[in-house]
């Protein structure tokens, strides 16, 4: 599906469509094992994701960037607001800064529309930071269509082999 990027100073903002009722989109994000079938550029490897998934809780995410020797990176944060299955807010170290990320599920009929807003991204990242949300957000895809031909089983299946 197509994305509508809008980016605005310090502030990325991406709205994205997916086949998927809202429960089941919100729980991709929820949940560190579905999490990490998805998330990260279509490079990423090896991705590993641990979560205290609360108000005030931690989260960290580990990854490898495949084609680059020492390209591993690691993400943490903390979640500030989740209101299952509408919003999920939270900060989120990138490394060159701490970023504010909000998550807002619509229902659309059997569809999900998800607009995710990035606050205080550097402007020398913001376009890396696009294209992997956006690289992550065709991987989601990916795996919601694997849910639906195989069930939720069917979710470590459609990750790649190196996931």
């Amino acid at each position: 599906m197509k994305s509508d990027v809008k980016i605005t100073g310090n502030r990325l903002q991406i709205t994205r469509t997916v086949d998927a009722p809202r429960p089941r989109v919100f729980a991709a994000f929820a949940d560190p094992a579905q999490l990490q079938c998805w998330t990260g550029c279509k490079d990423a490897e090896n991705v590993k994701c641990q979560s205290d998934f609360r108000v005030g809780g931690r989260f960290t995410t580990k990854m490898h960037i495949g084609g680059h020797a020492h390209c591993d990176c690691t993400f943490t944060g903390i979640y500030e607001e989740i209101l299952e299955p509408q919003k999920l807010v939270y900060s989120m170290d990138v490394g060159a800064a701490v970023t504010r990320i909000s998550i807002e599920f619509f229902e659309e009929g059997p569809q999900t529309r998800i607009v995710l807003t990035q606050e205080g991204v550097p402007g020398e990242i913001i376009k890396f930071i696009e294209q992997g949300t956006l690289e992550s957000f065709d991987k989601l895809d990916a795996v919601l269509a694997v849910q639906d031909a195989g069930g939720p089983r069917a979710l470590h299946a459609a990750a790649p082999p190196s996931v």
